[in-house]
């Protein structure tokens, strides 16, 4: 069972109040909207595709309970209805491993640069360790200098793809991160959460 709690609240860097959750079967719509949202630069970015939205099967299989075999967790804004969601990320059990997953993230255009991204990635962290995982890999494109950046100041490896873009990977040993601004903020904000789960 996991010591997370079922939802944070939470400030971003420009002193926005969010609220930190597991995503749910009645999130379709909301992440349907988001997806939607997105601007072509970002929906490329994370899909390596130019087609606007998110396809429907991906939504379901976003959404679906298969038994541990994947997590996503979202940010949201509490009661605003006008924007669907500030963030989500993921991780699914790569095939015919235990302990390693792919991760990926998605931040509405208007939210980033305000630390979404570390959030989602220590919330992940420290529900994948307690299930077993200790590696995370994701897969970034050459244009995505932002997330490439993101990734080398957390000390992620990093390995050319023959079919184009990146794959990097993450061991999830909070004693291997660099000292960089970005992994201090990682280790607070893992810090954080665990703390509001001790003290609930």
């Amino acid at each position: 069972m996991s010591s997370l709690l079922s939802r944070y609240r939470l400030l971003l860097r420009d002193e926005l109040p969010v609220i930190l959750r597991p995503l749910t079967p009645d999130d379709r719509e909301r992440i349907t909207d988001a997806f939607r949202r997105l601007s072509p630069e970002s929906m490329y970015f994370r899909f390596w595709t130019r087609v606007q939205g998110a396809n429907p099967k991906f939504i379901e299989r976003l959404c679906a309970d298969d038994d541990g075999q994947h997590r996503t967790w979202v940010i949201v804004i509490e009661n605003n209805d006008e924007i669907p969601g500030v963030g989500g990320g993921s991780y699914w059990r790569s095939d015919g491993s235990e302990d390693s997953a792919e991760v990926s993230f998605t931040v509405a255009d208007e939210f980033q640069g305000q630390g979404v991204g570390t959030i989602l990635l220590a919330v992940l962290w420290v529900e994948a360790l307690e299930s077993g995982i200790r590696q995370f890999v994701a897969y970034v494109l050459d244009e995505n200098h932002v997330m490439l950046t993101w990734w080398a100041s957390l000390g992620a490896a990093h390995e050319r793809q023959p079919h184009g873009g990146w794959e990097l990977t993450l061991r999830l040993d909070e004693s291997l991160l660099p000292d960089t601004s970005a992994a201090g903020s990682l280790r607070r904000t893992m810090a954080g959460l665990r703390a509001a789960s001790k003290a609930a």
